[in-house]
């Protein structure tokens, strides 16, 4: 075979950017693997990046690369390889076995690029060719993996992308932002990144997901329009987004042909699904996809299945958070499926069901974000973000009412996030609209909300009016919760300025919330109830309430609530003169806050550090202050009246001391992210007493953190199963009931559970159970993908885990501890399996089985009642299980029999050993308890023929008889006596 070069390769005509990290990665990965496939979007490099990879390659050996995008049949693949080989077909003929005679055994690399569309018939070569050269390795590129055994699959991720606040400086260093710069330099070559173009350059770049087809296309742009101009029509990127280079690959001249030529080769239901997954923004999750994407040709059932191969198939991303996947589709991508969604005629209706999906999920959740679930409830709403927003403007048009429901029950997420300003603008346009005049619920809890945030952004004079308002309705409708919290936040109003006035209100709601167990709002009453005592100068009745206020947000057990009665009450302490005692408390509020923030309380908490500082370090108080302007400004909020008060003085002290200095310390505080001024505070040591504050923190926090004073959860798990009874009884009480030796059967609470939509959950749950410690996912991918590539792993997991979860009633049943998941240890769970296991290995460690050890033998025998899921689609991780626990029954039969004939009870033992003879017929131990007991009882000719049964077996294994077995033989044919 003639010497293959580099020459052959495809030649660079510009500049190649980036992609050292992946570059760096694929070599390691290149030399571990004999076929490395290169996956990921359209336009995501993937050939540019194979192309770099083999030219860096110090050890490759002869490269042949083969061109498959112009292959329009796969059956002309064989003769496109020998062709790249240098030895064209003959007649046009072309095998595998063709291609490995030119290749013989001498060393190859073969790279493929562009197999997508011909994927079949790549994976069929590659594997023949792999198995007869054995110095052939294979590089292909592909939008989804070929699914040859051995392959390993890497994804190419999109460029690095800016960070949108960086400087000039630090923005070139992107990846994408410098393609941008060498291709706009290719059109302009003047181009450069400047103060003024530099956010759009950056933007454009993160529009676009850095995939890097799409920013040359846009940086080919610079030729006739200023970033700002291509940033502002990136709305229609397709449209923006074409190259009239004749010499370009035809569906690389366009954004639009090179997503087009994937999305051809879906199928038509995955077709379907992908335009309807474009509605979602920000990505989504499996729990509302089913909900959107079925019907109309799609069964639910199909959904999920047609997501993961999306995904496979480089059209969706998949990236995980606390154990839970969240799909995301490229911008571009998204637009391109929303116009087919559009040409489809069935936008409108996809997005009603994607509102439907959102305010069932906001309504699932909203009562939890008053509860000790608080942080977890945020949580599941917080990355819907998108997607509510998508939704808002929506049912504000076409369902008005829907929309008044949504925006109220978005409450208590609005006031757990820093979107004050957003959450304002939605209750006020929700208020103004006809659905929401009606004197009902629902415009009672929009008046809430509204009013509630007023009054925590300290307008209160405009806030209480609408509470007021609230109230009234609340009453009207017996919402007596609704009425309780609306005195509440009237209550604020009035205590902001330390009105009398506000206790009234405070202990309306108070004898609710007590009445009612609910310590979210008694707490709130009671603070606020004790500002307006404190107003009243009954300073000692103002700290019993904000003491016991204290005590119960210690029990309630969240940071953000125990740092706002913390505050609450170092701010009557402050009044009443009790400075001394105020430090500690305000240090463990900064400490609780640091770890569950909220921007209005982190300001009044930095407020008050620039307080304790003034004396000593005036500058540094004023950038403090700067710090808090800067917060309260992002959620258009002021100071609550009282503060304002004792604050203004502060700021007339520290302009007095500091002049014209003032200004400027302020400025620079007031430039401070928001995001990150609890750490301006707490972690920086820089003279100014930060880091004295910070020790003396950690120390508070030692002793009085919330999670010290809750207790703590003993350790392990909880799973819980009989030790003795009937297998009829099994698993009565428990969360969880599982049976799968013999018929597979699941019951939650007490109900089974029927419709599993294929074999893969199940089998995840029966790896669950059998370790409760858990597994990671690479171990459960092993198992039950044991052939896929990483990327198609954490699909089918993740499709695989949503299934289990929504088998088992809720998702927290199965939870992620560390890089393991498992059966959270609070559900209790009786898996026949385990407890068998059990029960038999204490059986069998008994020396000398008595009447209460023969029980336990016939209650773990009773729960075999068949082979480990007999019947059951699984793989080979299967075969240990079953053969282990056969084993293990046979062992116990055995044992059982042998206790049975010793006591006397021959007839029960005969029935046993013939049972573990069905199940293991070549068990020796079995036979001979079995010729034993026959001869025994006087039945020496049937214990012959049981012999010659064992025997029969044996010489079809082409096995002998073990010597116990021959001289028990013997003893029987003799009719000697024979010991029992």
């Amino acid at each position: 075979m003639e010497q293959r070069t580099s020459g052959r390769l495809p030649v660079e005509l510009t500049r190649f950017i980036g992609r050292q990290r992946e570059l760096d990665a694929l070599r390691r990965v290149a030399g571990e693997s004999r076929l490395l496939t290169l996956t990921g979007a359209g336009g995501s490099g993937k050939s540019r990046l194979a192309l770099q990879l083999v030219q860096t390659l110090t050890d490759a050996p002869d490269v042949a690369w083969v061109e498959l995008a112009p292959l329009s049949d796969e059956a002309l693949l064989p003769a496109a390889v020998l062709r790249a080989l240098g030895a064209p077909a003959e007649g046009g003929a072309a095998t595998a076995d063709t291609i490995a005679g030119v290749i013989r055994d001498q060393p190859l690399l073969l790279v493929l690029d562009n197999c997508e569309h011909v994927v079949d018939a790549c994976a069929n070569l590659v594997h023949a060719l792999l198995q007869r050269c054995e110095s052939l390795r294979v590089l292909a590129t592909s939008r989804e993996a070929l699914g040859v055994t051995g392959e390993r699959a890497w994804l190419v991720p999109p460029l690095d992308l800016p960070d949108p606040a960086a400087s000039v400086a630090a923005l070139a260093q992107s990846d994408a932002v410098q393609l941008f710069i060498d291709r706009a330099r290719d059109v302009v070559p003047d181009f450069a990144l400047t103060t003024s173009n530099a956010s759009d350059v950056g933007a454009i770049c993160t529009r676009l997901d850095g995939i890097p087809l799409a920013v040359e296309l846009a940086a080919a742009r610079v030729r006739h329009m200023t970033p700002r101009q291509i940033h502002e029509r990136l709305d229609d990127a397709f449209a923006l987004l074409t190259s009239s280079a004749r010499t370009a690959m035809p569906r690389h001249r366009t954004l639009r042909a090179a997503i087009e030529w994937s999305h051809d080769l879906l199928p038509e239901a995955g077709r379907v699904v992908l335009r309807r997954l474009s509605v979602f923004r920000g990505g989504f999750t499996l729990d509302m996809v089913e909900d959107v994407a079925a019907g109309e040709g799609i069964d639910r059932s199909d959904v999920l299945d047609l997501v993961t191969r999306l995904a496979d198939r480089s059209m969706l991303f998949v990236r995980e958070r606390d154990g839970e996947a969240r799909y995301h589709m490229l911008e571009t991508m998204r637009q391109y499926a929303s116009q087919k969604l559009d040409d489809a005629g069935e936008a409108e209706r996809v997005r009603a069901r994607l509102a439907d999906a959102v305010s069932a999920l906001v309504a699932e959740v909203e009562p939890s974000l008053t509860t000790t679930a608080r942080r977890a409830a945020f949580a599941r709403l917080e990355p819907e973000l998108d997607n509510i927003r998508e939704v808002l403007p929506w049912t504000r048009e076409h369902t008005p009412e829907q929309h008044v429901r949504l925006v109220g029950s978005l409450w208590w997420f609005w006031f757990s996030s820093r979107h004050w300003v957003e959450a304002h603008d939605w209750l006020t346009g929700a208020l103004a609209l006809p659905a929401a005049q009606a004197r009902t619920v629902e415009r009672g809890k929009l008046l809430f909300a509204a009013g509630a945030l007023g009054a925590l952004r300290a307008h209160s004079d405009a806030a209480r009016p609408l509470l007021e308002e609230a109230a009234a309705i609340a009453a009207e409708t017996g919402d007596d919760r609704l009425a309780a919290y609306a005195n509440n936040y009237i209550a604020m109003t009035w205590g902001a300025s330390l009105s009398p006035r506000a206790v009234e209100y405070a202990e309306r709601a108070e004898a609710w919330f007590r009445a009612h167990d609910d310590p979210y709002g008694l707490r709130l009453a009671l603070l606020l109830g004790g500002m307006g005592l404190h107003g009243a100068g009954r300073a000692e009745e103002a700290c019993a309430r904000m003491e016991e206020a204290v005590r119960i947000a210690r029990r309630f057990g969240q940071d953000r609530e125990l740092a706002v009665a913390l505050q609450t009450y170092s701010t009557v302490l402050i009044g009443i003169g009790r400075v001394d005692e105020v430090a500690p408390l305000l240090r463990e509020s900064l400490y609780a806050l640091q770890r569950d923030p909220s921007f209005l309380f982190v300001a009044r908490a930095i407020d008050y550090v620039a307080y304790s500082l003034a004396e000593q370090d005036p500058r540094t108080a004023a950038r403090l202050l700067g710090i808090a302007t800067a917060m309260r400004r992002h959620i258009g909020a002021n100071r609550f009246a009282h503060d304002e008060v004792r604050m203004q003085r502060l700021i007339d002290v520290l302009r007095d001391r500091l002049g014209d200095a003032y200004d400027p310390a302020f400025d620079e505080g007031l430039a401070v992210p928001p995001g990150g001024a609890i750490d301006q505070v707490l972690g920086k040591a820089d003279g100014s007493g930060y880091e004295g504050i910070r020790a003396d923190l950690a120390e508070a926090g030692e002793s009085a953190s919330p999670q010290a004073s809750a207790g703590a959860r003993p350790e392990g798990n909880t799973h819980a199963s009989p030790e003795t009874g009937t297998a009829r009884q099994f698993g009565s009480g428990a969360d969880l009931s599982v049976r799968m030796l013999g018929a597979f059967e699941v019951v939650v609470d007490g109900k089974p559970v029927e419709g599993w939509t294929y074999g893969k959950p199940r089998e995840l749950l029966a790896l669950l159970l059998l370790d409760p410690a858990g597994l990671t996912r690479t171990e459960v991918g092993q198992a039950l993908w044991p052939d896929a590539a990483p990327g198609q792993v954490r699909n089918s997991f993740h499709v695989t885990l949503h299934h289990l979860r929504k088998a088992l009633g809720r998702a927290d049943r199965v939870v992620l501890a560390g890089e393991r998941y498992r059966i959270a240890p609070d559900v209790t769970v009786a898996f026949d399996a385990a407890t068998f296991e059990r029960l038999a290995r204490r059986a069998l460690a008994s020396t000398e089985p008595s009447q209460a050890t023969i029980e336990v033998m016939r209650d773990a025998l009773a729960l075999y009642q068949g082979a480990f899921l007999a019947g059951e689609s699984a793989g080979a991780w299967r075969d240990e299980v079953q053969d282990r626990l056969r084993r293990l029954r046979c062992d116990l039969g055995v044992r059982l029999a042998g206790a049975l004939e010793s006591a006397g009870s021959a007839e029960e033992a005969l029935r046993e050993y013939e049972r573990v003879i069905a199940d293991e017929p070549v068990h020796e131990p079995a036979h001979r308890g079995l010729m034993r007991t026959l001869a025994a009882t006087g039945q020496r000719a049937h214990a012959l023929r049981a012999f010659e049964r064992l025997q029969h077996v044996l010489e079809a294994l082409e096995l002998t008889p073990e010597p116990e077995t021959l001289e028990l033989l013997g003893r029987i044919r003799s009719a000697a006596v024979l010991d029992a």
